[in-house]
Order: structure tokens, then C-alpha cells, then sequence
């Protein structure tokens, strides 16, 4: 099982946020992801659920539109927030993921 917590567009500076809107953030997030579940010898088919905060629910669009990027078929399952702020002003989109390394790569007995 692989747990990742907190992850934003925060650049390696420790500082900057990168990315200028949902979209653009959330891209930058999942490719996070996608590089944390693959250094652990996972694919994004093992992410088995996803908590997505977003401080305007009207853009949820854009995040959807930049997870469609990283997952196919059935996506996993996952909470959409809403909150008042994040970490710092520029900061729209933070996720969360479990991940069930080798699960997504299982195939059904037959």
C-alpha cells in the first residue's frame, strides 16, 4: 500500500507554487503522483482512491479534465472538497491518494 498525502504544484524550491489555474495544477500533481506510485513499482491503474481539494468546487471541470490525462477506464474512486484555502493564496488543488501497488495489473481468473 502506498499513502500520499498533501500533494500540490509546489515546486522543488519548497516555495513556488507552480501552475496557473485548476488545470494546470492538477496536471502537475498527478504527474507527482505518477512518478511517487512508479518509484514504488506501481502504475496509476493501482491508485484505488483519490480525496481532491479544491478551493472553487465551480472548476472541478479542470481537474477532471487534467485526471482524464493519467487514468482510463473506470476511474478510482474519490472525494471532491471544497475548502476555504490551502497551504498558501495560490495554491487551488491539493490531492491525496491511495495506491494498492500491483492491483491495477491483476487479471481475473479464468
Amino acid at each position: 500500500m502506498l499513502y500520499v498525502a498533501g500533494m500540490t504544484s509546489r515546486a522543488n524550491d519548497g516555495k513556488t507554487i507552480q501552475g496557473s489555474g485548476e488545470y494546470e495544477q492538477a496536471k502537475l500533481v498527478f504527474t507527482k503522483i505518477r512518478h511517487l506510485v512508479e518509484a514504488a513499482g506501481g502504475a496509476m491503474s493501482d491508485v484505488v482512491k483519490m480525496i481532491i481539494y479544491v478551493v472553487n468546487i465551480r472548476n472541478n471541470t479542470e481537474v477532471w479534465r487534467a485526471r482524464r490525462e493519467f487514468f482510463s477506464g473506470d476511474f478510482p474512486v474519490s472525494t471532491l472538497v471544497e475548502v476555504r484555502a490551502l497551504g498558501t493564496p495560490d495554491t487551488l488543488v491539493e490531492i491525496e491518494v491511495i495506491a494498492h501497488i500491483g492491483a491495477g495489473r491483476r487479471t481475473p481468473a479464468g
